[in-house]
């Protein structure tokens, strides 16, 4: 029976990729110090239409607009997550953030101290990873808007929204309450393998200067990106942006040169090695760029 229960398990995960409404709600989350966003006509208009399922990553499920321009992005804000279990269980001990971001009103008092420990570790890994997350894109609409796409923020239970259609990977609808849940609305770009794969020479050339320029801005801005890989970045025509706006931190440090180096450097490997193997010539414009207008 167990292994009939993994197995229906499996298919179920595979099917739904994981998403189910419960998971991107959450009762138990205590209100942010966030300033409202501007409630745009934009922003309404595109929230009056159904989005689809497009995917997910580690900390949110995306949908993407029935019109193909825009992305929503919900947050996983279940309790236990197989991450949470594994991590804060066994490798990393965030118990000090619990009650930090979530209200707790199981009688911890009441358990013995071992079990108490272990509780609290759940707990604290969980508000430990939502709030960085939540300060990290809090961080990029604030001074990386147009560099990241983002339309508008939803970080609290607040606003006049009209309930929103989502087809989840199975092609069920379900209607959320926007007012009650967390989201993010962001332009939608273009993936890099994608983009490249239908450029010229030179269109290639000014998508690469463009990704360059806007990593050294960002770093300028004094912010580091903890998950510099390809598929992190996307494009709107010709011009970068980063679609991945949950590991940004502020460290004033990237504004000097031997670290923005290292930066770009590494923001760029697993592209130029992608490039070597599909476009030799953009990775060896890659290469030359970075050493003319960076080093």
């Amino acid at each position: 029976m167990a292994l009939v229960y993994l197995g229906l398990e499996q298919l179920v995960e595979r099917k739904t990729r994981g998403f189910w409404v419960q998971r991107i709600q959450a009762d138990d989350l205590m209100s942010l110090k966030e300033k409202p966003c501007p409630l745009t006509p934009e922003v309404q208009e595109k929230l009056e239409q159904p989005y689809i399922f497009l995917g997910a990553g580690s900390e949110c499920f995306a949908f993407l607009s029935q019109d193909g321009t825009t992305v929503i992005k919900f947050f996983k804000l279940d309790r236990f997550r197989p991450v949470y279990l594994h991590r804060g269980l066994f490798c990393e001990d965030y118990s000090s953030f619990a009650g930090t971001v979530a209200q707790h009103t199981f009688p911890v008092e009441a358990l013995p101290s071992w079990a108490a420990h272990l509780l609290k570790r759940l707990w604290g890994i969980r508000e430990y990873r939502l709030q960085r997350t939540f300060e990290s894109i809090q961080l990029a609409y604030g001074d990386l808007k147009e560099e990241t796409g983002l339309l508008y923020l939803h970080l609290q239970p607040q606003g006049k929204f009209k309930p929103l259609i989502l087809f989840d990977a199975c092609g069920i609808a379900h209607n959320i309450d926007l007012n009650t849940t967390r989201f993010v609305l962001q332009k939608r770009a273009t993936s890099i393998e994608e983009h490249f794969s239908s450029l010229s020479e030179e269109e290639g050339k000014q998508s690469l200067d463009s990704l360059l320029a806007l990593l050294f801005k960002r770093c300028m801005k004094g912010i580091h990106d903890r998950d510099i890989v390809p598929r992190n970045f996307g494009f709107l025509g010709t011009e970068a942006i980063e679609i991945d706006t949950g590991s940004f931190s502020f460290n004033p440090h990237m504004k000097e040169a031997w670290l923005y180096r290292q930066e770009l450097f590494y923001s760029t490997l697993d592209l130029k090695l992608w490039l070597e193997k599909t476009h030799p010539s953009l990775a060896t414009y890659l290469v030359e760029r970075i050493q003319e207008e960076y080093s």
